[in-house]
């Protein structure tokens, strides 16, 4: 009699396992399905059909248009989304918050860089898949590329101005801010800020203040900027400075169009 229960017993763990295998696999098949469908319409840089695809609790936190924002600005920084590639396994969760949901993450191939991303998919009431959260992070990408570019040019021209090389700083400056403003008066504003404020006795380039704009309109036309923040120390005073740098677009390289102090 007891080996018949014992006997029972496993064959009845067995049958649970087994249904939740089989559940699991449901899951898994149709999250994947919705996750290839979202970055389908982001390749096709169909952003409302991407968002479709959201669950009505992805909107808790940030509206539809906000969503669609964050993904076109993704297309603006790195380009044409060329290839998605699947790195994890799929990570199902229960909560008695959100019920079930399932996380997977993907390599992604743009025009210019890669980015890791994580999606989050939920369950929904008629068993659906809909993505819940979607997060990235961008690796070798181009508009970090000339940001760090910009920050190297930007201590060379500091360096430059420090010794009072100003031909060595102006040659780091575009031909157009150069045909705007004429390298004298460029060489002027650099005695003036001395007399003023006095000499550079050494600065920092605040890389964790740098900023970028990408193909957006300033003064220098449309295009890609960076803003890069120096703090100096002129005359025994801290000064902060802020440097532009420009560039028509990622196949042109960058260039130094302005120089303010703050």
């Amino acid at each position: 009699m007891k080996s018949t229960t014992i006997k029972f017993f496993v064959l009845a763990m067995l049958a649970g396992t087994l249904f939740i295998s089989c559940n699991a696999n449901d899951l898994e098949k149709k999250a994947e399905a919705t996750a290839i469908n979202f970055y389908q319409d982001l390749q096709k840089k169909d952003y409302k059909t991407a968002v479709s695809l959201c669950s009505d609790k992805a909107f808790a936190d940030d509206t539809k248009g906000a969503w669609e924002l964050a993904l076109k600005k993704n297309t603006v920084l790195l380009g044409e989304l060329k290839s998605f590639t699947k790195t994890s396994g799929f990570n199902i969760q229960t909560s008695t918050s959100l019920g079930t949901t399932v996380i997977v993450t993907y390599d992604v191939q743009w025009q210019y860089g890669m980015s890791k991303d994580s999606v989050i998919l939920i369950k929904e009431k008629d068993g659906n898949m809909k993505v819940y959260r979607y997060a990235w992070d961008h690796t070798k990408s181009k508009y970090l590329a000339e940001v760090a570019e910009s920050e190297k040019q930007a201590a060379q021209y500091m360096d430059a101005i420090k010794s009072g090389n100003y031909d060595a700083a102006l040659k780091l400056c575009s031909d157009s801010a150069l045909r705007a403003t004429a390298p004298e008066t460029w060489k002027s504003f650099f005695d003036k800020a001395s007399e003023q404020l006095g000499t550079i006795s050494n600065y920092s380039v605040l890389r964790d203040s740098s900023y970028y704009n990408i193909l957006t309109k300033g003064q220098s036309g449309e295009g890609n900027y960076y803003d890069i923040y120096v703090k100096s120390n002129r005359n025994g005073a801290d000064v902060m400075e802020k440097i532009t740098f420009f560039q028509k677009d990622y196949d042109e390289p960058v260039k130094l169009v302005g120089h303010t102090f703050l």
